[in-house]
């Protein structure tokens, strides 16, 4: 569980955003691929379309399990919701911080 907003410098709020929006236009991106709705993809994934929306507009980070589930459901691998999320030129400069 991440910690709370609370607990973070404004510099590590800002790395979580930018992390947590390429992250959710990496997943927006592939469930438009797939022809997915949220509701969908919720549940092919077996979770609540309130997950998948708090994901998708970087409100909430997940877990590694649902991550692995999610991209299931969307019919790839986490490791290229991952890349893509990575190849976001501002979430990448977060990783030579």
């Amino acid at each position: 569980m991440p910690p709370p907003d609370k607990s973070l410098t404004p510099q590590q709020l800002r790395v979580r955003a930018v992390r947590r929006a390429a992250l959710a236009a990496a997943v927006v991106a592939a469930r438009g691929d797939a022809g997915m709705t949220q509701t969908e993809l919720a549940e092919r994934a077996g979770l609540p379309r309130s997950v998948i929306a708090r994901l998708e507009t970087g409100a909430a980070s997940i877990s590694s399990d649902r991550l692995w589930v999610i991209a299931a459901a969307l019919g790839t691998k986490p490791s290229r919701l991952l890349a893509a999320a990575e190849a976001d030129d501002e979430a990448a400069a977060t990783l030579e911080q």
